[in-house]
């Protein structure tokens, strides 16, 4: 622009008139150009930063801990539940009503470190296990049945939600401790606990899945929720209601991820840029925000843990980074390969060949996966026409009885990047 202007004063042949126009243009014109050239950069800028969000900052590790193991000043593994790291307490009480009423009680979780096989006839059986229940007084024989803790599973779904809210493209946790825990729920019992009587302890005879049974198992991950405060005045936005409230990161780590919580605050929109975290909302006085930090690690090498540690972190190959810029389906074995290779979790697992088979065609095999996305209910599909994706491994590392949740999360990423499909995972 300035030199199409430059050349049409070199056109005006009288000196005076181009004079008194050049000095018009530079007061006037010029500045005016200057201005929004500078703030349309600032909205590029702005835009960019929006978009080039470092996807690895949001990348979440997972992983247990026995209770007398976990600690408390970790780099970044945070326990999911606080109340974990309490010791149980026995609602006395509340157990004698339970009781009384016929009606089954939760008493405590266990967690069982067996192949998934194994854990789905826990899970699916309605067997009655015996044990006993001991007090301070003595010990009273008891019927005790096993169901799935969900309570982590409904963590995970409100995550999914936050990501959504603050406009972060969803990536399957990989957390495969969750699905292994178990109430042990109280049936009955021959004679009920007096009330002047505490539990000391509940004791069950899990028969032949004794031997995969942990108790005061804590689930970690790298994921903490904080309040945070917003920096300087709130800034009115051009609609004139809403306000841009920032939240400088630099003091809590401009390293890791963030995410704003939506559910307790009126907030219409939330994103991250470099160094600060801006809200939009219509409250002018708040400045106050609860937030969820993910943490990320300097360092995942070394950790001496009970439970291998595991993430859903990807490498970061060429091929990877253009995938995530063109966020284009390609429908070839060659990519599904590339998909399955990109996760650091999935390196003693390679995906031998695929099937395409109608949806009500019986495999050769029985499906050996599960969906770790079992709370996505918006895809828009038919289900009547759909046909079954059957990717068939081979792993090096057997002997993992976490193989199968492996194999499950990549898996699940599939039917992500290609929900046409209804897929299924086979371990040769």
């Amino acid at each position: 622009m300035k030199d199409q202007i430059a050349a049409k004063l070199k056109g005006i042949s009288n000196l005076e008139d181009r004079l008194i126009l050049k000095s018009v243009l530079n007061e006037v014109f010029l500045q005016l150009y200057d201005h929004s050239s500078t703030m349309y950069g600032q909205l590029e800028e702005r835009v960019f930063a929006e978009m080039e969000a470092v996807p690895h900052c949001y990348d979440i590790y997972t992983t247990a801990v026995l209770r007398r193991n976990f600690d408390p000043v970790h780099d970044f593994l945070r326990p999911m539940q606080s109340e974990d790291l309490a010791e149980k307490q026995y609602n006395l009480a509340s157990i004698r009503e339970a009781v009384l009423a016929r009606q089954p009680f939760p008493l405590t979780k266990v967690f069982f470190s067996c192949p998934y096989p194994k854990l789905q006839q826990i899970f699916t059986g309605n067997r009655v296990f015996q044990g006993h229940i001991i007090t301070d007084k003595g010990s009273t024989p008891a019927a005790f049945t096993i169901r799935q803790d969900r309570s982590y599973l409904n963590q995970i779904e409100k995550l999914y939600e936050t990501f959504l809210n603050n406009e972060i493209p969803w990536k399957t946790m990989n957390h495969p401790y969750i699905f292994r825990f178990a109430q042990i729920v109280l049936e009955s019992c021959e004679q009920l606990p007096e009330q002047c009587e505490s539990i000391k302890k509940v004791v069950v005879d899990f028969a032949e899945f004794g031997p995969y049974v942990q108790y005061d198992v804590v689930p970690l991950w790298n994921v903490e929720t904080l309040e945070l405060r917003s920096n300087g005045f709130p800034i009115p936005c051009g609609d004139k209601i809403n306000f841009e409230h920032i939240v400088n990161l630099d003091g809590s780590g401009a390293q890791h991820g963030y995410l704003t919580v939506f559910q307790n605050d009126p907030i219409c929109y939330s994103h991250r840029t470099e160094h600060a975290l801006i809200i939009t909302a219509p409250a002018d006085s708040q400045n106050t925000w609860t937030v969820m930090m993910i943490i990320h690690p300097a360092s995942v090498k070394g950790e001496q843990l009970d439970y291998p540690l595991v993430s859903n972190a990807k490498h970061q190959a060429f091929t990877e980074l253009l995938s995530q810029r063109s966020r284009r389906i390609i429908r070839t074995e060659a990519e599904l390969r590339r998909l399955v290779a990109s996760f650091v979790a999935a390196e003693g697992l390679e995906l031998d060949h695929i099937e395409l088979v109608p949806r009500d065609l019986a495999t050769a095999a029985a499906c050996e996966s599960y969906e770790m996305n079992f709370f996505i209910m918006d895809e828009i599909r038919r289900a009547d026409y759909q046909r079954k994706l059957v990717c068939y491994f081979t792993t090096t590392d057997k002997d993992n009885f976490l193989i199968y949740d492996v194999m499950s999360f990549v898996v699940s990423e599939v039917q992500r990047h290609y929900p046409d499909y209804k897929c299924e995972g086979i371990l040769l």
